[in-house]
């Protein structure tokens, strides 16, 4: 097996950071590279990369910790709106900065995880599972055990239902629809991040385990 050399690339300096809380956004049609960090101090940077040269495009003030930083958009739409969740809050924000959302979830739990699809957004803590549309409580699930992950699957067939996974500490995917367990999938170990095949869920709409 050939051996790989990587070189490591300094880009820009951020605080800490928690787990899942970095995401490159879609390339602008300038070529340049855009990356969105969120840390512990609450701050939310991002910056663009073209050609070697790196330029803070916007960088928030601090605040709670960011626990996780998403990105979401209109159903059809390239996802290049930023969502952040600190605390029971989620703030969405322009690829420019501006912020157009401040949703407080009143969860008794501090969000953890988090997945946009469209005007649906599904929320983590430990052990509860919440899903809002247009910021509208929808749905909830107590976990039995606690919860790393969080996704949504895409439904052609009934959009006003929504089917979810969460990936569980007990080497388990537990499937949702709306607010009732269906179905358990048993992993070889803890399963920490869930992702659709392709983007999109491909053909068959699976989730797949990074």
């Amino acid at each position: 097996m050939a051996d790989i050399h990587l070189t490591p690339v300094f880009y820009t300096q951020v605080g800490v950071t928690a787990p899942k809380t970095m995401k490159i956004l879609p390339l602008a049609k300038k070529g340049t590279q855009k990356v969105a960090i969120g840390d512990n101090n609450g701050t939310l940077m991002c910056f663009g990369a073209k050609k070697g040269d790196v330029n803070i495009l916007f960088k928030t003030l601090p605040g709670q910790k960011i626990n996780r930083l998403e990105l979401g958009g209109p159903p059809g739409v390239i996802k290049e709106k930023i969502f952040v969740a600190s605390g029971s809050e989620v703030k969405g924000y322009s690829k420019k900065g501006k912020q157009f959302l401040a949703f407080e979830t009143n969860s008794t739990e501090a969000v953890q995880s988090m997945y946009v699809d469209g005007s649906d957004l599904f929320t983590c803590g430990d052990y509860t599972y919440n899903h809002y549309r247009d910021c509208k409580d929808m749905n909830y699930y107590l976990s039995s055990d606690k919860i790393n992950d969080v996704i949504s699957l895409p439904s052609k067939s009934s959009p006003s239902s929504v089917t979810s996974v969460i990936a569980c500490q007990d080497c388990t995917l537990r499937l949702l629809k709306d607010s009732d367990l269906v179905y358990e999938v048993e992993v070889a170990g803890p399963p920490l991040c869930l992702a659709l095949h392709n983007g999109d869920g491909g053909k068959f709409y699976s989730p797949g385990l990074l």
